[in-house]
């Protein structure tokens, strides 16, 4: 039996009690690849066919080893789910920030997030009207990896975190930077200076509305779960 019909019974194997659904055939096309791939960098090792296919398979021993990083979601409800959540939080982000728009900057922040909810908006409904004869569809679903996609929303947290020091370090530098240089007292001349630096601090905040929507998304993976791989 050449190598490449061992690789297909061994990945077929796996798969003998898992039902035939486009996610489980893609998932055994990646598994497949992925085995062929590890044995030829063992046999490059200078490993014969034999034990280099020995070695690569036990990494791919069991489907609880291979699937336990894998989720099932309904596409549609799922993706439909993760656009509504931009949008509550793009309008809200919009509301909040009305009052703003006594201020030139606050006023080009605001017509951006009413921008950025017409958009979303008009993806949430094209999105429901183009799925709405799939959306009750078993066999339709996304394969989600959840440690990659937990990993991913924690460094987006960091990453977010990052951009507000920096840019509240620029502003406090930029506004106050000679105060501190020299020594000399802060003082902000009134209400109107204090509502300036206040905008001026506070949009950096509502680019929160990304996290938020990748940690929503890791959230809901679970409401529309339909079970592991398997």
């Amino acid at each position: 039996m050449t190598l490449e019909a061992r690789i297909t019974r061994h990945v077929n194997r796996l798969f003998d009690h898992a039902q035939d659904t486009l996610a489980n055939r893609e998932l055994k096309e990646e598994i497949h690849s992925n085995l062929a791939a590890r044995i030829e960098d063992y046999m490059e090792q200078g490993m014969d066919k034999e034990q280099a296919f020995q070695t690569a398979i036990q990494h791919v021993a069991g489907m609880d080893h291979i699937m336990s990083d894998h989720r099932r979601v309904q596409r549609v409800p799922y993706w439909t789910a993760v656009l509504q959540s931009a949008l509550i939080y793009s309008l809200i982000a919009w509301i909040i920030t009305i009052p703003m728009r006594v201020m030139v900057q606050g006023a080009t922040i605001n017509n951006l997030l009413m921008l950025m909810s017409v958009i979303v908006g008009g993806a949430y409904v094209f999105y429901m009207l183009k799925n709405k004869n799939t959306s009750a569809d078993p066999e339709d679903i996304t394969v989600i990896r959840i440690p990659v996609f937990l990993q991913w929303t924690r460094r987006l947290w960091w990453l977010w975190a990052g951009l507000i020091v920096v840019l509240w370090g620029t502003q406090a530098a930029l506004r106050f930077g000679s105060n501190i240089w020299y020594s000399r007292p802060i003082q902000v001349e009134g209400p109107y200076q204090f509502t300036v630096i206040a905008i001026a601090f506070a949009i950096p905040l509502l680019s929160i509305i990304i996290p938020l929507i990748v940690q929503r998304a890791y959230r809901i993976v679970g409401k529309y779960d339909v079970g592991d791989v398997i």
